[in-house]
């Protein structure tokens, strides 16, 4: 739900090949008309649609075929829906015989003249080729389009394709305004997924899924904003390249696809072996404030330990944890008294529901001890309270109960709460690539306001908390996860620059490697407190 402050009503027209469209676009249009963000004035539907290049060649086709049956997702963006049975959609239907050159499509006047009077603030393109001519100039704030793919890194297609064939490891998504030059407009949104090893099809469902926020995101920016500020955050947030530069991909060709298809067998099998004979494992490491040398920390048998979080209570220390059971594959809360970095006592169990817990949060509330948990399972903010600290802790209440977050992450700044944390935009997305920002007055009554910049964060690189934030030299640093390469890769320290109810902006300050044990492969969590240092380690 898009909360918005409106100003005068925005008017879209859309371009279709056909009202048979893609559930992603389905969903879309869906999403801006249940929640009052603009008028669809009209449909501009393309009389005579063509495919813009020859045919694909038949071992790509072949491979995509095998791909969607082998590796099916639970909801494809891909089924095909009419979009006029989208509820509450009632445009003008404006039917066009485009001009048609070998790549491009061009709009007659009279075509021309019919849109101008429509006074359209944007047009979202889903239809027709390459754009090209007036058509570019008639909305106010231009023709939208969607690039799945990252337009840094190459042009043209197929979307989602390379990265998981050529190994990369993230999946850039683009949404841009036209011009004459392809692939040479304004940047509206960008984003950045870890690309899926093994599957294409995948890779694009969880890529489509997200980006259909998109143009909801910034239709709802304009309307609280305004015109005027919004152009002048399109002109800071972009970012110089020479387009020139960047190659224009297409289909692969028979023996490119025999090479890619060997390529990618190869490393699925061996992906795949390794994972059946090396267990993973997540252990912690600690050492006190000062201290050069890490020690680790013996997991319980049957277990793993990760998230860990510490607390100075009184004389005492106590490091507190996710509890991993590998039998009944699912965590629970644990903590264990700190005597020396190389004295830990046992790990109790100090919070256990029916669903995996994981990330136990803590603060220091007016003297009371609160914690909040990781329990996506359960959509809502859970939060705990120590009646017996540290031993002793019931459930006191759950906050924004129809959103599902990950790693959530408290603190106060300037007499408000904030609540950082990963939330998914779509049920089929990533939990790893967004990060929302969550504002309060109260933190136990949890009257919590969505930051109008969410999410403030949409990459995979440093999106999700990695730990408690920490000021330093005037200045807030926030832990984040890395994700690209896989799952728990390393830390990357964000130094925020901007932060209040209406901006916000980080940029990296410092990368944290597990690179203190050789055969350590990742870390995901870091904390202090007075006394001691603590992180977690993957390995596999």
């Amino acid at each position: 739900m898009f909360i918005t402050v409106m100003h005068k009503k925005l008017k879209v027209g859309i371009l279709l090949d056909g009202f048979k469209v893609p559930a992603w676009v389905w969903e879309m249009v869906d999403v801006i008309l249940r929640d009052d963000l603009a008028t669809i004035d009209c449909l501009i539907v393309n009389q005579r649609p063509k495919p813009s290049g020859k045919p694909s060649p038949i071992l790509y086709r072949l491979f995509s075929k095998f791909d969607r049956s082998s590796f099916s997702v639970n909801q494809s963006p891909f089924t095909r829906k009419d979009i006029l049975k989208v509820p509450g959609l009632n445009p003008l239907i404006l039917p066009v015989y485009p001009i048609q050159k070998k790549y491009s499509d061009y709009f007659s006047s009279e075509d021309l003249e019919l849109l101008r009077s429509r006074e359209l603030d944007i047009l979202i393109r889903f239809g027709f080729r390459i754009l090209k001519g007036d058509i570019l100039n008639i909305p106010k704030l231009g023709v939208w389009s969607y690039h799945h793919g990252d337009n840094q890194v190459y042009r043209g297609g197929p979307p989602c394709f390379w990265e998981v064939m050529k190994g990369w490891e993230i999946t850039g998504s683009v949404l841009q305004i036209l011009t004459e030059n392809l692939d040479q407009g304004n940047v509206i949104s960008r984003s950045w997924s870890r690309t899926d090893p093994l599957s294409v099809h995948r890779n694009a469902a969880k890529v489509y899924w997200k980006s259909l926020y998109f143009i909801p995101r910034e239709l709802a920016w304009i309307n609280r904003f305004g015109v005027k500020a919004w152009k002048k955050k399109l002109d800071l947030s972009q970012l110089p390249f020479d387009s020139s530069a960047i190659p224009n991909l297409s289909p692969p060709t028979n023996a490119q696809m025999t090479k890619l298809f060997l390529r990618w067998l190869y490393k699925n099998l061996a992906r795949k072996i390794k994972e059946l004979f090396r267990k993973e494992v997540w252990e912690l490491w600690i050492k006190s404030i000062g201290d050069a040398k890490l020690s680790k920390i013996n997991n319980p048998k049957g277990f793993y330990l990760a998230d860990p979080f510490i607390v100075d209570y009184e004389e005492a220390s106590y490091l507190f944890a996710e509890q991993y059971n590998y039998l009944e594959k699912k965590g629970f809360i644990s903590f264990a008294r700190i005597i020396s970095p190389n004295d830990i006592g046992e790990f109790e169990p100090v919070i256990q529901e029916d669903f995996h817990l994981s990330y136990p949060f803590i603060l220091n509330h007016k003297g009371d001890y609160l914690m909040w948990v990781e329990a996506a399972a359960k959509k809502g903010l859970r939060m705990y309270k120590a009646i017996d600290f540290p031993s002793s802790w019931v459930f006191v209440g759950n906050h924004l109960n129809d959103i599902a977050f990950y790693d959530p992450t408290i603190c106060m700044k300037n007499g408000l709460y904030w609540l950082f944390a990963n939330t998914k935009p779509h049920p089929m997305a990533s939990s790893f690539d967004e990060l929302s920002l969550f504002y309060c007055e109260n933190i136990e009554k949890g009257n919590w306001h969505p930051h109008p910049c969410n999410p403030i964060v949409s990459d995979v690189r440093a999106s999700r908390p990695a730990g408690a934030l920490f000021e330093k030299n005037g200045f807030w640093y926030r832990p984040a996860q890395d994700s690209a390469k896989h799952y728990g890769h390393r830390i990357k320290i964000q130094k925020i620059i901007t932060w209040n109810t209406e901006e916000y902006e980080e940029e990296t300050a410092e990368i944290l490697e597990s690179n203190w044990s050789n055969d350590l492969k990742g870390t995901h969590t870091v904390n202090r407190s007075d006394k001691y240092y603590v992180l977690d380690s993957y390995r596999r």
